[in-house]
């Protein structure tokens, strides 16, 4: 008999009192690398302003960016409550994090991940 041991498919995001999952799939994975170039982009446009209608933007477009990542409607609340509601800096824990699953996603499906576990 071959037993085939379930690999997981998450990658989890631990802020200390915490911990977000990420759900690895091939949708997952380009919706983060898109979200993840337009908040970049968007970043730096919102750095710095006091206009309340830009903060309301950011703040709406990083709320959708981690629902859209994390698939969890609490993940945004509850970065926003940890960052004490600044949506600044809210955004900078999400592309830190998007930049933490890109690379444990790399390590994770490496050639040498990939050599290790076919000796196995």
């Amino acid at each position: 008999m071959v037993v085939i041991k379930k690999r997981s498919n998450v990658i989890p995001v631990d802020f200390g009192e915490f911990q977000l999952n990420f759900p690895v799939s091939d949708s997952n994975i380009k919706c983060m690398e898109e979200v993840g170039e337009d908040l970049e982009a968007k970043s730096l446009a919102i750095q710095n302003t006091d206009n309340k209608a830009a903060i309301d933007a950011a703040k709406a477009f990083v709320e959708d960016a981690f629902k859209q990542i994390f698939g969890d409607e609490e993940a945004f609340k509850q970065v926003y409550a940890f960052v004490g509601e600044s949506t600044n800096n809210a955004m900078f824990y999400l592309i830190e994090a998007i930049n933490g699953i890109r690379a444990e996603f790399e390590a994770q499906n490496s050639k040498a991940a990939l050599d290790k576990y076919l000796a196995e």
